[in-house]
């Protein structure tokens, strides 16, 4: 029954309409660049495949999509739940309408990030969420896999991260978490299930990230 009503909620999520909407690169315009209110990219990107997304919308509207979320456990939930289940869906290649798939992935990761530690620690500590927001999707052989959020302050101007950039801000945050007193990558490390990466060229790997 409970999960019936996440996906009843994650449905509701990525296709109700409150006033704002979730924009696609394909709808930016000439340039690839999106509007400039629309300040708050969100990314997702798979560790072992490469495959990324994005997505963009303005600040206001990312708190308003946490305010949503606020209170609401069974709503958090279907957020958490559905955005890991579509990025796997996505990144895999696995459902049938890519460009809808996408959306939908880009939209639950959105309300992710929305409901994240990260946002609220940002939103306290900058007084907003204006900036560069990541979904990155660990995956490790044992066929576990974690979504680890990330914030970057500094803007780039109005065009979005080329993937280039985001395999770097992706090692980057992966040797952080390598080197972290305890992290979600540190724990499965330690307990002997490595990373799965089907294109070793796609980041730069941690110095000795395999014996941690």
């Amino acid at each position: 029954m409970q999960k019936n009503e996440e996906q009843f909620w994650a449905n509701l999520l990525v296709g109700s309409n409150p006033g704002w909407s979730v924009r696609m690169p394909e709808s930016w315009g000439e340039g690839g660049a999106a509007l400039a209110h629309l300040s708050a990219k969100i990314y997702a990107f798979d560790i072992s495949t490469g495959w990324s997304g994005t997505c963009a919308l303005t600040p206001d509207d990312l708190i308003r999509a946490a305010d949503i979320l606020e209170g609401s456990h069974i709503r958090r939930n279907a957020a958490v739940s559905y955005a890991h289940r579509e990025l796997l869906r996505a990144a895999d290649g696995k459902a049938t309408a890519s460009a809808d798939a996408t959306r939908r992935a880009m939209v639950l990761n959105m309300y992710y990030i929305a409901q994240s530690q990260t946002l609220k620690v940002v939103r306290t500590r900058y007084g907003s969420v204006r900036g560069h927001w990541l979904c990155l999707l660990y995956r490790f052989k044992q066929g576990q896999s974690i979504i680890r959020p990330a914030f970057r302050r500094n803007v780039i101007g109005r065009e979005s991260m080329s993937r280039e950039m985001l395999a770097r801000w992706a090692s980057e945050v992966m040797h952080e978490d390598q080197n972290a007193q305890d992290s979600g990558l540190l724990r499965q490390l330690r307990a002997g299930n490595p990373l799965l990466l089907r294109n070793h060229s796609l980041v730069a790997l941690p110095e000795n990230w395999r014996s941690k």
